[in-house]
């Protein structure tokens, strides 16, 4: 999202990737199928003359994006391998 490109689901794994699809779709920033024929369709739709939609879903992911939490990910890793095995601080800022 943090490039403005909307994105097609296909799929998820149960549990720790469930609340992806309806924080996609209800958000307006992809879509979800698992058909391959839907999907050529919402990629044509995407790509019609004088569709908005491609540009209005962009438009969404980019108020969705959320850069910084990459670097809030490693950091949060790097302190939990830490913390097991007891190694020293290390700085992690971008």
């Amino acid at each position: 999202m943090i490039r403005g490109l909307p994105i097609i689901l296909n799929g998820y794994i149960a549990g720790q990737e469930a609340g992806n699809v309806p924080y996609v779709v209800e958000n307006g920033c992809g879509e979800f199928s698992k058909s391959p024929i839907e999907i050529s369709k919402i990629v044509a739709e995407w790509f019609a003359p004088r569709s908005r939609q491609l540009e209005i879903m962009s438009q969404n992911a980019l108020r969705l994006a959320r850069p910084e939490a990459v670097f809030k990910i490693v950091q949060d890793m790097h302190e939990l391998v830490r913390q097991r095995n007891r190694l020293p601080q290390l700085s992690c800022s971008a």
